[in-house]
């Protein structure tokens, strides 16, 4: 995958991964990988952490759309220079988890 990646980004292209790895319930967090960090720190990308609200109408295992809004936030982006992937990727998280609260607070008010 690295290698793949870093080939990707060096014909310019952007490559975006779903630290998850798949969709969650709701209000819930899944576990967060660092393939994506991992990738940033060998190129020297930033990250660029997105929050999206998609559960709201695409429910996780569900094939089925619902009407609704989907917000999406896109934050600053996170230098990778001189960091460790988990480090980085504990960062990453942490912005994600916070904007998804603020983003769905009806979510994660249990």
């Amino acid at each position: 995958m690295a290698e793949q990646g870093q080939r990707f980004m060096a014909q310019g292209n952007w490559v975006i991964m779903f630290p998850e790895g798949t969709r969650t319930p709701r209000g819930s967090q899944g576990t967060y990988k660092s393939g994506g960090t991992r990738l940033a720190t060998a190129t020297g990308a930033s990250v660029l952490p997105i929050a999206v609200t998609s559960a709201r109408c695409w429910p996780r295992k569900s094939f089925m759309l619902r009407p609704g809004v989907v917000d999406i936030s896109i934050g600053q982006p996170i230098p990778s220079a001189g960091r460790e992937p988990d480090e980085l990727m504990r960062q990453v998280e942490a912005w994600i988890e916070a904007e998804m609260r603020r983003l769905d607070p009806q979510a994660y008010s249990t």
